[in-house]
């Protein structure tokens, strides 16, 4: 037979239950739902200027992206062809939107008219961006950022076609998420 003291320690039981258990569901994280989750952009500058570039970024993670860069830019002589691949971090876990942090590893190749050729070094990179989504639909992407690449080769290397050791980047990008 069941004693009176343990049926109540079972009501209490229940009550605490049933006024914690809803306050401890309503402090789980409700996952924001992702509209789009990849974009394509190009850097509208390549028009009037000699500055170019394509990018494509896609989810693989909460917060996280992979995707692949090509630019190429013309300063008077000097001529700068890059391929990268990127990774970037959301920090407020919604990809494509807003802060991110990422790296860089790819290849820069540098022609220059102090010399006679051209030369490809290995880069790795920082990156710190932010897109801003736009439209009734939050499609078009703006994208900004700046950055540091690494060159990977030696200093007898890269003097003769003046590299530097560390590049600094900039971005601007317009492009459809989808």
């Amino acid at each position: 037979m069941i004693g009176v003291e343990h049926v109540r320690v079972r009501l209490a039981a229940i009550l605490i239950a049933s006024i914690v258990a809803p306050q401890l569901r309503a402090q789980t994280p409700e996952r924001i739902p992702i509209p789009y989750r990849t974009y394509v952009a190009i850097n509208p500058l390549g028009f009037p200027f000699d500055i170019a570039s394509v990018e494509i970024e896609s989810a693989v993670a909460p917060g996280i992206t992979i995707g692949g860069l090509a630019s190429y830019t013309r300063l008077d002589h000097d001529r700068y062809t890059t391929f990268d691949a990127k990774a970037r971090y959301y920090p407020g876990e919604i990809v494509l939107r807003g802060f991110s942090v990422g790296a860089s590893v790819g290849h820069t190749r540098f022609t220059t008219s102090d010399t006679s050729g051209a030369i490809g070094y290995p880069t790795i990179g920082l990156l710190v961006d932010y897109n801003f989504m736009l439209g009734a639909a939050g499609r078009f992407v703006i994208g900004t950022g700046v950055g540091a690449k690494r060159v990977i080769a030696s200093a007898d290397e890269r003097d003769p076609f003046g590299v530097d050791r560390a590049v600094v980047t900039a971005r601007f990008v317009m492009g459809i998420a989808f």
